[in-house]
């Protein structure tokens, strides 16, 4: 065959019949050796479900790895700018490892897909465009929001919460994330994080474990408002001044904060350190735009969606302890999860389906229970930062 062009070769093969051997014979060529090379294992966690079967891009679907959103996959190689070689977690003694996109790759199909939606969508509200420009609905006035520590509404966001925080790109391309695994630390006890729609029962699991006042403690809030009688600063509330309180949310102190009858409340980082310092584990029930703070934080929180289970199962739970209910808020339940899950759901290390309460807070115990002993894959901007 030396010599000869790709097309000869096939014109020659293409005459033949029977079995045919090939013998490949590298080239003797005098190069330097390469540089040496660091190791490129990497670990990375994956933010989208992956099948190699549906994948009409994949060069062999043989070696391709199906993943589902949330699997490790150590990655052997990314020489290859769109495939790269991985194997999934537990799986490293396989002979051979799988095919799966590149990062770049994976973000450069989902932009196509996002550009392709976000015309299709253009279209449909230019369309409709004529209707809708006059009948713009009037805002609704705001109600009255009770003080941190006095209510938590009926899904256990306390009732302060803002949405001022939320600075998410709507249109962020999720593909992977690079993990490390952390140890336990006994000095630094993961603060304990319950994510999930109203009335799903979160409060009540974050009750149960604040039983526990040895083990579980609540960061103490702070406010702009005057101390009242019978109040203790750092007990009760940390009591700082309007002008401070604005300049730690422009410093980005607060997790979450908010206004009630023109005092400031708020959740802020140092609170949540202070319970670590202390050696307990702190306890937040948040909105899960207050993710972003925490995470880029060196809390290293530990993040659990507390999701509902099906529609008829949801009815029987609500029948079984007697609430009353309306089919249509059961429906909003579930959708809330979903939204919730799609938008936020790269952040979340644990769901629990609270479909029994105390189940529930049983598996949720054991988890926290493994959260000291075992270790676990955190982002490894965590590790690096440490």
């Amino acid at each position: 065959m030396r010599g000869k062009s790709v097309n000869d070769v096939c014109d020659i093969l293409s005459g033949m019949t029977g079995t045919l051997t090939f013998l490949i014979v590298p080239e003797a060529v005098s190069r330097p050796p390469p540089p040496p090379t660091r190791d490129t294992l990497m670990h990375m966690k994956a933010h989208f479900d992956y099948d190699p079967e549906e994948d009409l891009y994949i060069p062999c679907r043989e070696l391709g790895i199906s993943f589902q959103k949330g699997d490790v996959l150590h990655v052997i190689s990314q020489e290859d700018p769109n495939w790269w070689q991985a194997y999934r977690e537990g799986e490293e003694d396989q002979t051979l490892a799988g095919l799966i996109p590149s990062r770049s790759f994976q973000h450069q199909r989902e932009s196509m897909k996002q550009t392709i939606a976000g015309d299709k969508t253009s279209k449909e509200k230019s369309k409709k465009a004529g209707t809708l420009l006059c009948a713009k609905k009037n805002p609704k006035k705001k109600k009255k929001k009770a003080p941190y520590n006095v209510a938590y509404n009926d899904g256990g966001y306390p009732l302060y919460a803002t949405s001022t925080i939320d600075d998410y790109d709507v249109d962020e391309i999720l593909t992977y994330e690079e993990v490390s695994l952390y140890y336990p630390r006994a000095n630094h006890k993961r603060p304990i994080v319950l994510i999930g729609p109203p009335n799903i029962g979160r409060h009540e699991l974050r009750q149960r474990l604040m039983e526990d006042a040895e083990r579980f403690a609540a960061a103490i809030p702070h406010t702009s408002r005057s101390r009242k009688e019978g109040e203790v600063d750092g007990q009760d509330y940390h009591f700082i001044t309007r002008a401070q309180f604005e300049a730690d949310i422009l410093s980005r102190k607060f997790v979450e904060h908010g206004e009630y009858e023109k005092a400031y409340y708020g959740t802020s980082l140092d609170a949540i350190r202070g319970v670590v310092n202390s050696g307990k584990i702190c306890v937040l029930n948040l909105h899960p735009q207050s993710l972003k703070i925490l995470r880029s934080s060196d809390l290293k929180p530990y993040v659990v969606f507390v999701a509902p289970p099906s529609l008829e199962k949801l009815r029987q739970k609500k029948i079984r302890c007697g609430e009353a209910f309306k089919e249509d808020e059961l429906k909003d339940i579930i959708e809330k999860a979903r939204e919730m899950e799609d938008k936020y759901g790269h952040f979340f290390d644990m769901i629990i389906i609270n479909n029994d309460t105390d189940r529930a807070y049983h598996q949720l115990v054991n988890e926290i229970n493994s959260l000291e002993r075992e270790p676990q894959w955190v982002p490894a901007s965590w590790i690096k930062n440490t």
